[in-house]
């Protein structure tokens, strides 16, 4: 019957060998991160310019008095986009 040696510190534990799976990203997902960025970016500018398009047209027909409207729920939703299309890319390149 072969003995084992049980006193191998060279080896590596068993729990470090690989990396976990859920843990690594393919190429692929990577392009598909980098192509939603990029979409929610454009769409978050598209957003925040039509907000401010709106507030800037309505400002400017109250001049002589009258109401406006301060559209800041789309200028905020574009923000929004804009930042998660960054973070979506940066974690694409990462």
């Amino acid at each position: 019957m072969p003995t084992t040696d049980n006193n191998n510190d060279t080896a590596a534990p068993p729990y470090a060998s690989a990396a976990a799976p859920y843990t690594v990203v393919s190429p692929q997902q990577r392009v598909i991160w980098e192509t939603k960025g990029k979409r929610a970016i454009g769409f978050g500018v598209a957003w925040l310019l039509g907000g401010l398009l709106i507030t800037v047209v309505t400002i400017a027909q109250a001049q002589g008095g009258g109401v406006y409207v301060i559209a800041w729920g789309p200028v905020l939703y574009g923000a929004y986009r804009i930042f998660s299309g960054v973070r979506l890319r940066n974690r694409s390149r990462s």
